[in-house]
């Protein structure tokens, strides 16, 4: 007991914090219906302003705090207000591309201007110990972050419970046109939610900045953390979610001394230190499914269908294109050869996310995590000597039961969920799972060397282009076989509508899981190809398998548009090929290709809101109003009009009925 009361004092700091970012999230999400995966990204952002006025600027820490706090907090609280009213009555993917892009957009500019080391600074508030709690001294810090949090926490609370403006909170987003019949401005609660949501958020980057450091990555992946004391909150809960946020800084805090007792493998010691994103995905895995229900769905506008070809256009398109990437060895010099390569393990992989994304409505933010369970398994297997293509297909059975465990989640809740779900899962994975012996063990990489078949050697890059290209073409042509089955049919029709779907008798649960387990095995592929080509695979947090790759990938699908094929082509060529051709090669589209993406994802996202289509047709029919005035008249003439009776004809069993006075009876 003396010891755990040793760990209290900076567990409760700890859970301080998560709750900050924790309540900031919950409010923002229950009067807005909008989950918004990039609040570490504001953190991140007022800890880097923070940083620059205080330590480069020189300027005293209370101004530098006030001025970051008004800036991210306050105006970029607006700013995502904004965004968010843009995305109020969007698909539930549309707003994960949208606020993932602005993750993304946020991410890549930190990094493009401050670089991704982590930058360490003092301590701006005094450190001098107050008390001692045991052997554990309690700082003005850690009481002043407590207190605060705490505080904050406690005011939340009266103004839900004892105000007007906090319940009118709870109704804005099931019904702001009601809301305002009872003389309160539903715009005016969503700006007050997300400025203190905001502002929550830009206050724990900067608590967070002298004990961390200011690294956009590690503040995002901390503020992520808390998504955990979210979930325990059930999203809505604010008292929960406080005591959540206080329970995992405690378990955080005391149990690595715990764990370092029982065992000295350092993947076991790893793990407390996980335990928000580990409890984050089971969560959803345990939770019963009445305790967690998305808000604002009922208002959801539908996505638009897209456009489908007859079998011989699409068949026929997807035939020529693979006889352009043929020839592609001809004319493309053997130095640039390995980018194209990747670019066809990145296309399996952006294939395998959009069977999800577009034929079946389901949010996947862990892709790259099947595609790490591939690219390990296939080394481990060719190490045991196991042929190439062997290994190929044992790398996509094995991610198959891992796509089914992470369906689980879509099974039991759907829609934002499954996002939040999958993030936590790859996050967990990169975190926990990479470190395991089955796949990258703790050199964090593994040998996955070109192979010899047949006699023929692929260990020259050009051979190597033509195997990746068969496995392409394999993907490609389960992507489009699927969506040509009924199963495919079923897919777009639960992307429509699960209710309406599992009412005609289909079994969405088994359409889900077998979705799910398709396009893990698609990614393990790709996985398998990229780590192909520089014959080796890294779990490491700047390798290609890491969650801030799957992120990108959601952004960059997102603009790409909607076609089974084409759609992945263009956005593997957009995320890998482009970089070596100028002038997408230079310096700075590298340094802020993250902020093309991320920009791109949003305006895809708000396009209908915007509604530019729209508007250059009313100005037009307008315009054609004006100069043709008779236009009124003929419409009331038209439908004035008569309209004939339709009848049945009496006919003989099993014929077909004929309508009296259609065309059909019209030309005999």
């Amino acid at each position: 007991m003396t010891e755990f009361l040793v760990f209290l004092p900076s567990g409760i700091a700890i859970g301080s914090v998560y709750a900050l970012v924790a309540l900031g999230l919950v409010l923002t999400y229950k009067t807005s219906g909008i989950f918004n995966f990039a609040h570490g990204g504001i953190a991140a952002v007022a800890a880097y302003l923070f940083y620059e006025l205080h330590i480069r600027q020189g300027w005293h820490w209370a101004p530098a705090f006030l001025v970051s706090l008004l800036v991210v907090g306050v105006l970029g609280g607006l700013l995502v207000e904004r965004l968010a009213a843009l995305l109020g009555s969007a698909p539930t993917v549309m707003v994960v591309v949208a606020t993932v892009g602005l993750l993304v957009l946020l991410q890549s500019l930190m990094t493009a201007i401050y670089g991704s080391a982590n930058i360490f600074m003092k301590s701006y508030l005094p450190t001098n110990t107050l008390f001692t709690l045991g052997r554990f001294g309690v700082t003005v810090e850690d009481l002043a972050v407590t207190g605060f949090s705490l505080g904050a926490g406690a005011g939340l609370y009266v103004l839900f419970e004892r105000t007007r403006i906090g319940k009118s909170t709870t109704a804005v987003v099931d019904d702001p046109n009601l809301l305002s019949l009872q003389g309160t401005n539903p715009a005016m609660v969503r700006r007050l939610s997300w400025i203190i949501g905001s502002c929550f958020a830009a206050v724990s980057g900067m608590f967070l900045a002298p004990k961390l450091g200011v690294s956009v990555n590690t503040l995002i992946l901390l503020v992520i953390a808390a998504y955990g004391a979210a979930a325990l909150g059930r999203f809505e809960n604010l008292l929960l979610t406080v005591a959540g946020a206080m329970v995992i800084g405690v378990m955080v805090a005391y149990l690595p001394s715990q764990v370092s007792k029982i065992s000295s493998n350092p993947l076991v010691q790893n793990l407390p230190g996980n335990t928000p994103f580990l409890l984050l995905f089971l969560v959803f895995l345990v939770a019963p499914t009445r305790l967690l229900t998305e808000r604002g769905v009922a208002n959801a506008r539908r996505t638009r269908p897209i456009r489908t070809f007859s079998r011989p256009v699409t068949y026929g398109g997807f035939a020529l294109l693979g006889a352009v990437l043929l020839l592609v060895p001809t004319f493309v010099p053997n130095a640039e050869m390995t980018q194209y390569a990747s670019t066809l393990g990145y296309f399996i992989v952006f294939a395998s996310l959009g069977m999800l994304v577009w034929m079946s409505g389901q949010i996947s933010l862990c892709q790259m995590s099947f595609a790490a369970v591939g690219a390990a398994t296939a080394g481990h297997m060719l190490q045991h000597g196991i042929s190439w293509p062997l290994a190929l297909l044992i790398a996509g059975a094995v991610a198959i039961p891992v796509g089914a465990l992470v369906s689980i989640t879509a099974i039991r809740f759907g829609g934002i969920y499954v996002a939040i779900a999958t993030f936590g899962f790859a996050i967990a994975m990169q975190q926990v799972g990479y470190y395991t012996s089955i796949l990258f063990g703790q050199a964090q990489r593994i040998d996955v060397p070109r192979p010899e078949i047949l006699g023929v050697h692929f260990t020259e890059i050009v051979p190597f282009y033509y195997l990746c290209l068969a496995v392409a073409v394999l993907a490609g042509a389960v992507v489009l076989a699927v969506r040509a089955s009924r199963l495919g049919s079923l897919l777009r029709a639960m992307s429509d509508s699960p209710t309406a779907l599992a009412a005609h008798g289909a079994n969405t649960t088994l359409i889900k899981v077998v979705v799910f387990c398709i396009s893990a095995f698609l990614a393990a592929l790709g996985g398998v190809v990229i780590s192909g080509v520089p014959q080796n695979a890294s779990g490491a947090l700047t390798g290609p398998f890491s969650v801030t790759v799957s992120l990108v990938m959601v952004a960059v699908l997102g603009f790409a548009g909607r076609r089974p094929i084409a759609s992945p082509l263009l956005a593997a060529i957009l995320f890998q090929l482009i970089r070596i051709y100028p002038p997408f090669n230079t310096e700075g589209f590298l340094k802020y290709q993250g902020v093309i993406f991320g920009l791109l994802a949003i305006f895809v996202a708000i396009s209908p809101a915007l509604n530019i289509r729209g508007a250059i047709a009313r100005v037009s029919s307008a315009s054609g109003d004006r100069r043709d005035p008779s236009a009124g008249p003929v419409r009331a003439r038209l439908d004035s009009a008569p309209v004939k009776p339709v009848a049945l004809r009496s006919t003989p069993v099993g014929a077909e009925p004929e309508l009296v006075g259609s065309g059909k009876g019209a030309g005999r």
